[in-house]
């Protein structure tokens, strides 16, 4: 029986995926924060977990996959000293609430991902639904004095935990310094150190009682919690884009590893960014296009897919519209043989030995890494073959 094999980020290495349990996969990824549209070079991360979800389907195995809401506690470490939060930053410019700002923004996420074909998780956790049990791990956290309380505010010990910046890489203090980029906090006691939960400041609109005071959760801790709640402790495959690789992954190893006292996930898979024009989309940058925006140049959001799927997932991709509108035409020609082969099975003229032998080769190329751009290869090749 196949297997797919995926480069973890933690190891360097492709290697098989192998579950926990046998026949049933656990996935987790790292979700949208609910204070913006998602763009398309988010989403081409969870286009790569929707394949990696399908692959294992189609191998015969039974995936659960859960996808968090950031809707509270989304905050660099440079901002979060100052208390700055995405969803609020929003709702005071929007004139709205946290819960309208990210309830809108939510459902334009799921809308997003329906109109690119992505199968939906089997849960959408929130943040803000969560906190008594991230209380619940940082106070555990802090009893085995692997973090530490200052007036308020509790920190992640770093040099507690010998292998944090294994996943990233930064494992010398000075690339850990360097990685952070931050001013030095006088409360800790290494500028490294993370927040696990922050003081609430007078008048601020989401905060939580807690053992140590009102407050409010850091942004790793939530993926902490909310995998552990609803994947166990033992996580099969968690995936993210590659930006979540550090801080926000190598901080929640630390977090979930220090809970269980055991490595909780087994797989860790990232994927590049999307460029726009050779610069990183963002929308500072003014390249951060939505698929709203494809729609209104008349361009078959499908087409974005389909564009994902001509890189591999390990490597950059640099959109341009006119790249994007070659993979629409290439789509619709797809489709148009689609249809006749479809009439030719249905009137008993394709080789159905010749279909199974290459399905199989087609699963057997996407299961080498997820090789995408293979996969639309071998389809172009079946249909030229003139087996069928």
């Amino acid at each position: 029986m196949r297997v797919l094999e995926l480069y973890d980020t933690l190891t360097r290495k492709r290697s098989a995926l192998v579950p926990h349990e046998k026949g049933k996969f656990s996935v987790y990824t790292c979700g949208p924060t609910v204070y913006r549209d998602a763009h398309i070079g988010n989403l081409r991360s969870y286009l790569m977990a929707d394949w990696i979800r399908r692959t294992l389907q189609v191998l015969g195995h039974e995936v659960t996959h859960i996808k968090n809401i950031t809707d509270v506690g989304h905050m660099r470490q440079e901002v979060l000293e100052q208390g700055e939060d995405k969803v609020i930053a929003a709702a005071i410019a929007e004139g709205k609430t946290p819960a309208q700002i990210a309830q809108f923004y939510t459902q334009r996420f799921l809308d997003d991902e329906s109109t690119i074909n992505i199968l939906p998780a089997n849960e959408f956790p929130k943040a803000t639904e969560h906190v008594n049990e991230m209380i619940e791990i940082i106070d555990s956290l802090l009893r085995s004095t692997l973090a530490y309380e200052v007036e308020g505010n509790i920190y992640y010990d770093i040099n507690s935990f010998p292998t944090y910046g294994n996943l990233s890489g930064n494992i010398h203090e000075s690339e850990l310094q360097e990685a952070v980029r931050i001013e030095s906090d006088p409360l800790k006691k290494d500028p490294r150190d993370f927040t696990l939960w922050k003081k609430a400041e007078e008048g601020r609109t989401l905060k939580w009682a807690s053992p140590w005071g009102d407050g409010f959760p850091g942004w790793h801790i939530e993926c902490s919690a909310m995998s552990i709640k609803y994947l166990g402790k033992h996580i099969d495959v968690h995936t993210g884009g590659v930006d979540n690789i550090f801080p926000h992954h190598e901080g929640e190893i630390a977090q979930s590893e220090g809970y269980t006292g055991s490595q909780v996930v087994n797989h860790w898979v990232h994927g590049q960014h999307l460029l726009a024009d050779g610069v990183k989309m963002a929308k500072s940058a003014g390249n951060a296009f939505i698929i709203p925006d494809l729609v209104e140049r008349g361009i078959d959001p499908l087409a974005f897919r389909y564009l994902c799927m001509t890189a591999k997932y390990r490597t950059r991709i640099n959109f341009t519209f006119t790249s994007l509108k070659a993979c629409e035409t290439a789509l619709n020609k797809l489709r148009r043989h689609y249809i006749l082969f479809s009439k030719s099975s249905q009137n008993g003229a394709s080789n159905i030995e010749s279909v199974k032998e290459w399905e199989k080769r087609l699963i057997g190329i996407v299961c080498e890494d997820l090789n995408m751009p293979g996969l639309v290869d071998g389809i172009w090749r079946l249909i030229e073959s003139s087996n069928i």
